[in-house]
């Protein structure tokens, strides 16, 4: 059988710009390649036909442009089904510019230059992302990505994100009776990481080789370095090794959640405590950020924070705060009324503390579910888990891009 030739247009009024990526592509044969010596304004409603036409139109654009971004919008709305729109920008486009072109309906920024190879890697993951997957039938569908951040060291978000995800799975406790999903467990604190030692996991450095290569990771990438365990959860441990945190790239993340997106009903990602630029797709994949915190001052007002500045890069984020080794109230104080106005939050979950579960947990090297599925802290993240489930339906996104 022939294979299908995808076909490419690149709108850029820069003769130099063209000609690279002409070059850059043309000599793969599934690829068509034509171009347009146009600026998207200048070609008014032309662009709309040609995304009719097309499985990729690569545009140069200008973020500060209200018109390019009408035009875009508009190319946006109008494209046929699985059309990919790619902004070229400069290489030193702001977070906020790029943000901008997202929301008006680019699906990917490219900073320029860009490398053939580098190109060629993006279209090729950008594509996959947006191919139904056969096995689950009916349109392309992306899992859910919750993510998670801590508001001080020590917060014991690490303990949340294990056992959530294990709680996902649906294979335990009051959720015996749920629906049985894959779920997927992302360890990026490259240097503090310790999910894996946590479930007893043989010691791998699958992200620290990955940063040294700069390679972008593909779903074989995945089947090396995931661990599964029983029960439906995988798990991609932190490295062994000591690993610089900025060693990661964007898009070697922005891959990584890409492809475990579809691949699985719910992913859970345990992020680094420090900012640094490769979580920017986290935050703007994820559907809900968890931020797991105490009511100590401190700790609240740098939760605060994290929530402002998450939205700065997601503006729609759906934020929870989980109050871990807190329980529950029988009446709310002053401090804890303080602590939610601050927070903007209802401060509906409350995961009190039990040291013995949880080390009991650690030392067998297993979840809690499979450790002490009576304690109250196993209950209190299983019912984090049940309200999950039921605010993000794992058969919600049928023909989601993004």
């Amino acid at each position: 059988m022939k294979a299908q030739v995808k076909s490419i247009l690149v709108i850029t009024p820069d003769a130099a710009v063209s000609k690279a990526i002409g070059a850059a592509l043309g000599g793969d044969p599934g690829l068509k390649v034509d171009t347009k010596a146009s600026t998207l304004t200048q070609l008014n409603g032309q662009a709309v036909k040609f995304a009719q036409e097309h499985d990729f139109i690569i545009f140069d654009t200008d973020p500060g442009s209200e018109a390019d971004l009408r035009a875009i919008e508009d190319l946006a709305r109008n494209r046929r089904e699985g059309t990919i729109l790619l902004a070229l920008t400069s290489s030193d486009i702001s977070l906020a510019a790029a943000r901008k072109l997202t929301r008006a309906g680019v699906d990917e920024v490219l900073p320029y230059p860009i490398t053939g190879a580098e190109l060629s890697e993006q279209l090729e993951r950008l594509q996959a992302r947006s191919t139904p997957e056969p096995a689950r039938g009916g349109g392309a569908r992306l899992g859910r990505l919750i993510a998670m951040a801590q508001a001080r060291g020590g917060s014991g978000s690490t303990t949340v994100a294990l056992n959530l995800a294990d709680a996902l799975t649906g294979k335990g406790g009051f959720l015996h009776r749920a629906d049985k999903h894959s779920v997927a467990l992302v360890d990026f604190d490259l240097q503090f990481g310790t999910i894996g030692s946590a479930l007893d996991l043989d010691e791998q450095d699958a992200l620290l080789k990955l940063a040294q290569d700069g390679n972008v990771p593909d779903l074989r990438f995945l089947e090396q370095s995931m661990s599964k365990i029983p029960g439906g959860l995988s798990v991609l441990p932190a490295p062994s090794k000591f690993a610089p945190v900025d060693a990661l790239r964007a898009e070697q993340v922005a891959a990584i959640l890409d492809l475990l997106r579809q691949t699985n009903d719910y992913v859970v990602v345990d992020l680094p405590r420090a900012l640094v630029g490769w979580v920017e797709p986290v935050i703007e994949q994820a559907d809900e950020l968890l931020i797991v915190t105490d009511l100590a001052v401190p700790s609240v007002r740098h939760a605060r924070r994290l929530m402002d500045f998450f939205k700065t890069v997601n503006v729609g984020l759906q934020t929870t705060v989980v109050l871990n080794r807190e329980s529950r109230p029988l009446m709310r104080t002053s401090v804890h009324k303080e602590a939610a106005t601050a927070l903007n939050s209802k401060l509906e979950f409350w995961l009190p503390q039990d040291d013995k579960a949880a080390r009991a947990a650690v030392d067998q090297g297993k979840p809690l579910t499979a450790v002490a599925s009576r304690s109250p802290l196993t209950k209190a993240i299983g019912q984090l888990a049940k309200a999950i489930t039921k605010a993000l339906p794992a058969t919600a996104r049928v023909g989601a891009t993004r």
